[in-house]
């Protein structure tokens, strides 16, 4: 993220020149001298030189503001998340328990931050999963066969709201009692939550569950 946006502000500032403007005294202005008259024209012509540098240095700075941003969280963004979930029982406790699954999360959605630090939201979401699971008793005459479970292109919608606190380096969304999230910031557009669950514990289920979560100012 930090190579693009410089490679963004380095491209903006070639736009407009490979450098702010510059007066140099003596070459761009006139210099007096005591005991010597100064003539209006040259008065004058001074105080243009520092105008059109002044205004040019303007433009240049209203153009990197343009890319950067005011760096205020508050704004709309557009959510996207994506995570990956791998789990599996050995079936102990019966065969027939026994199953492996994989299961893919794909989310979208737009969030809108006010400057009272309150956030308000909708989040799409698109979930698929497969399932390998033992059906009957494989202890049985009859034994057990695997079946295989594809469950795709599960959708749903949930709205979210809350508060949101800034620290500089992190925002925190408060959705609840107990329920925060933080998302660091990764630039002055976007804001960033990443995280890996995993529990592997002998006589448990066992999962892998990783997502990341970007919110890109609009």
């Amino acid at each position: 993220m930090k190579k693009v946006i410089l490679t963004g502000l380095t491209a903006a500032m070639l736009s407009t020149g490979a450098f702010a403007s510059e007066v140099t005294a003596g070459v761009d202005t006139t210099t007096f001298t005591s005991s010597t008259p100064a003539l209006a024209a040259e008065v004058n012509a001074n105080f243009a030189a520092l105008i059109d540098a002044i205004n040019d240095n303007s433009q240049r700075l209203d153009v990197l503001e343009g890319i950067v941003g005011d760096g205020s969280v508050a704004g709309t963004y557009t959510f996207i998340e994506m995570a990956v979930e791998l789990a599996a029982d050995s079936g102990t406790a019966s065969s027939a328990d026994g199953y492996s699954e994989i299961s893919t999360f794909s989310s979208s959605g737009s969030f809108t931050f006010d400057i009272a630090g309150t956030f308000t939201g909708t989040i799409n979401e698109n979930r698929s999963s497969l399932v390998d699971s033992q059906n009957g008793d494989c202890g049985s005459p009859e034994g057990c066969r695997l079946a295989f479970d594809p469950d795709f292109g599960n959708t749903g919608s949930e709205p979210l709201s809350g508060t949101w606190v800034d620290d500089g380096s992190t925002v925190t969304l408060t959705l609840g009692p107990g329920d925060t999230v933080v998302l660091n910031k990764a630039g002055p557009n976007m804001l960033v939550f990443s995280d890996k669950d995993t529990v592997t514990d002998e006589g448990e289920p066992i999962y892998d569950f990783t997502n990341i979560v970007m919110l890109i100012k609009q």
